[in-house]
């Protein structure tokens, strides 16, 4: 499932505002940072409102437009649960005050006290507490069922990052290379003279198959073999250094799959979601607040990180398999070129099966199917789709990886895949 951002310009002017949830700074607050005072007190009055499980103090700053440690370490401990870095410091335009004014307005409605807790001091004397005085936090109470959730995601974690994804990278390796064999041939055409089982043929019209590409028209076979062979690279591309042992002298790259221990009502019933050209992007914070990622805290969507929700539990491997290669496909397409990676249907709609061929192009669940088929064979390709093998497309069929055969026709009939032939 993939989940579309949609951005507007608001031009190069930028007025200063206070109000905490609009903040726009004119200096940066923090440690080293310009700290003008009306600056410092707009991030004191911004932090005072979030509440604690986003970041927040806990216990309320001193609003007195001095950024003294206490603001210093807030900052710090926003940055925590906000940012991939941690300076304590608050740029203007920059991700931390993008993510504290988003956070004020998610405490205006989050429903906890903005504050936690007595002070480190010890116990605090009985007494009718002022009017706006912090309530204390309460820690988040789980039930077994939530505990036996958060063990399933750990779990799911773990196999994705240790069986599921090497996997997937094997078949995205065989992808590649019946892609690369499939853009060669296409390259030939239209041809006077060509073998009806050479290899490289085969392999093309085992692409062909899923993105309705044909013989007869060679300039947008080209196109196609060459877009798909391009995408399957950049796939492997995001896999390489996420699984088995890293590149020497390359640091490890982040894990772009986060596990849920509770499915976020935006999505619900699906396995997992991302975002169109996630792979694009920085560490870019969303919208989107869920608390399926670590209990008693509301987590933000990223950008560029890949969700499994507990429904990706509940099938085989091979189903799996296909749910981590469609929402690859989603993550590797390409937002600023143009050529996304949508839903334009599943495998077992019949709107996939009535595209087009433009439209198999930019379906992720299409380039799914490939790869797996590619390496995995028809046989589990199929089943990872949800679909009898013989609805994946008229084509070769594979029972070796990267080996596809063509299947037998009736003696005595037209040969349905004598030249020119294709998808359909």
């Amino acid at each position: 499932m993939q989940l579309r951002v949609l951005m507007g310009d608001l031009g190069q002017t930028r007025v200063p505002c206070r109000l905490p949830g609009a903040v726009i700074l004119e200096g940066s607050v923090g440690y080293t940072g310009t700290n003008r005072k009306e600056d410092v007190l707009a991030i004191q009055e911004s932090l005072n409102s979030v509440v604690a499980a986003l970041g927040g103090p806990g216990e309320p700053l001193k609003e007195d437009g001095i950024a003294g440690p206490r603001t210093q370490n807030a900052i710090l401990r926003f940055q925590q649960h906000w940012v991939p870095y941690r300076d304590s410091k608050i740029e203007p335009d920059k991700a931390t005050l993008r993510a504290l004014n988003r956070a004020v307005g998610a405490s205006l409605t989050a429903g906890i006290p903005a504050a936690a807790g007595p002070s480190a001091g010890g116990a605090v004397a009985a007494g009718p507490a002022p009017v706006g005085a912090p309530k204390a936090a309460k820690p988040p109470v789980l039930s077994d069922a939530d505990k036996q959730a958060i063990m399933k995601a750990a779990i799911r974690h773990a196999t994705v990052r240790s069986v599921l994804l090497p996997a997937c990278y094997q078949a995205a390796l065989s992808a590649v290379r019946v892609a690369t064999r499939a853009t060669a041939y296409a390259g030939r055409l239209p041809s006077p003279t060509v073998a009806r089982e050479d290899p490289d043929r085969l392999k093309f019209l085992l692409v062909a198959k899923h993105f309705k590409l044909h013989e007869k028209d060679p300039g947008h076979a080209r196109t196609g073999t060459q877009k798909i062979e391009t995408m399957i690279r950049r796939m492997c591309i995001t896999l390489v250094n996420r699984v088995g042992k890293p590149i020497p002298g390359v640091p490890p790259a982040d894990d772009i799959f986060v596990s849920l221990w509770r499915t976020p009502q935006a999505v619900a019933g699906h396995p997992g979601y991302t975002w169109l050209g996630g792979l694009a992007e920085r560490h870019r914070m969303l919208g989107t607040l869920h608390g399926g990622e670590v209990p008693g805290k509301l987590s933000p969507d990223y950008a560029d990180r890949i969700y499994l929700t507990p429904e990706f539990d509940k099938s085989h491997d091979d189903y799996r398999s296909h749910v981590l290669v469609h929402e690859l496909a989603h993550f590797i397409g390409d937002m600023q070129g143009g050529w996304t990676l949508d839903d334009l249907g599943y495998t077992y709609e019949a709107r996939y099966r009535n595209n087009n061929s433009y439209q198999r192009l930019h379906n992720a669940d299409a380039f799914a199917s490939l790869v797996r088929e590619s390496h995995f064979g028809t046989t589990l390709a199929a089943k990872g789709a949800q679909i009898a093998a013989n609805l994946l497309g008229k084509g070769p069929n594979v029972h070796v990886a990267e080996t596809p055969v063509l299947p037998p026709f009736p003696s005595g009939t037209k040969d349905p895949f004598a030249y020119p032939s294709g998808g359909v």
